[in-house]
């Protein structure tokens, strides 16, 4: 297996999870949702010697991407996002982030699709589109490692919103139940708010999913 190390920065104002997975062999690393202070994340990747590959966003809200262009400044990588996410990510209004004052537009770099298999940092990665919050909802499996990026699908005990742009409520239970709880009772869930879990405490617990 590979050696790995998984950071979690909480940042911006509704304290989002940013991870930043690195491989401990080659010193590369992904991080997933900057939403805000770029700087922040740079110096925790200088810090510990961390070359970043790539910026991968499970959605478009605006605490989720607000940090992303400082930081691709900072370290000339491409932005990953699911393919439907594209109009949200564009759209301040839909991305919530004109409601802040703070109106954000992004273009990612690489859409990805359902199930599509990706290989970052020496990581492999399957891309599972999980819409409900938002249309192009994703989360990322390793599954050598037998971990989720859930965003803002699945925390521990509870699911994400979905009263806001693009969010369905019973497509979002629907993506949980068919595409996130097929997955084995140890994988490790690390969600875009709030504290990780696996997947058997929230197939035995979770009571929007039972």
């Amino acid at each position: 297996m590979t050696k790995y190390n998984l950071k979690t920065l909480v940042l911006g104002p509704v304290q989002t999870n940013c991870y930043v997975i690195s491989n401990e062999d080659t010193r590369e690393a992904i991080v997933f949702d900057p939403g805000d202070l770029p700087d922040t994340i740079e110096q925790y990747l200088k810090d510990n010697d961390l070359i970043c590959k790539a910026i991968l966003l499970t959605h478009g809200h605006f605490d989720h991407i607000l940090g992303v262009s400082g930081l691709v400044q900072k370290t000339d990588v491409k932005v990953y996002a699911q393919e439907n996410e594209a109009q949200l990510l564009q759209d301040p209004y839909m991305n919530s982030s004109a409601r802040i004052q703070r109106p954000y537009s992004l273009v990612p770099d690489v859409l990805l699709k359902d199930q599509e298999q990706i290989t970052i940092a020496g990581f492999s990665i399957q891309v599972i589109h999980t819409p409900g919050h938002t249309a192009g909802g994703a989360c990322y499996y390793f599954p050598e490692l037998e971990i989720l990026i859930s965003g803002d699908t699945l925390f521990r005990g509870d699911i994400g919103r979905s009263d806001l742009p693009t969010g369905d409520g019973e497509q979002l239970i629907k993506s949980i139940q068919q595409k996130l709880m097929v997955l084995k009772d140890s994988v490790k869930v690390y969600p875009g708010h709030g504290v990780p879990s696996t997947i058997r405490h929230e197939r035995e617990y979770n009571i929007y999913i039972n």
